[in-house]
């Protein structure tokens, strides 16, 4: 069972919690993008919020974000992603497909799905890796749908080729 309540919903980057679309904004400026409104396929945003399910749960995680929001954004050459807690504050960061691997399935004991990033973010040289986790629902599973989309679109998948046999077998 998950100790996180989440929902997620498609939306536009103006429905978005203002704190997070006014990073998202501001990262895009600081990353000289053009006109990001123009080039986003799909926009969501996840709440979660935190299940205490013990004294001793709440004693151990006192400083975690009772609330956090995630927005996820898709364009055909990049991941957008912004997060926003009370405690943790808000930042964005992004990086295009070609610079990551993504990993995306359904943790055991959740319905929630994860998205596994790992790559170099852009505006930077290194490569790092975190968790994106959406909320079970239609919103969620269209998010998947059009990233899966626009990697094959940039990356199409290959056909595999026929094993060779060795020695005749």
């Amino acid at each position: 069972m998950s100790d996180y309540r989440r929902t997620t919903r498609e939306c536009s980057v103006a429905q978005l919690q203002s704190d997070l679309a006014r990073a998202i904004q501001d990262y895009a400026q600081r990353q000289q993008w053009g006109n990001l409104e123009a080039e986003i396929v799909m926009c969501c945003e996840t709440t979660s919020e935190k299940i205490i399910t013990n004294r001793l749960d709440a004693l151990l995680n006192n400083d975690v974000d009772a609330i956090t929001t995630l927005a996820l954004i898709v364009t055909p050459q990049r991941l957008i992603w912004a997060h926003s807690g009370e405690r943790a504050g808000t930042a964005a960061a992004s990086a295009q497909y070609k610079d990551m691997r993504l990993k995306i399935f359904t943790p055991k004991h959740t319905q929630d799905i994860a998205v596994d990033v790992f790559g170099r973010m852009d505006g930077t040289r290194e490569k790092a890796g975190g968790r994106l986790t959406l909320g079970p629902g239609p919103a969620a599973q269209k998010f998947c749908e059009e990233v899966m989309r626009a990697i094959n679109n940039l990356n199409p998948p290959s056909i595999e080729k026929p094993r060779r046999k060795w020695f005749g077998r």
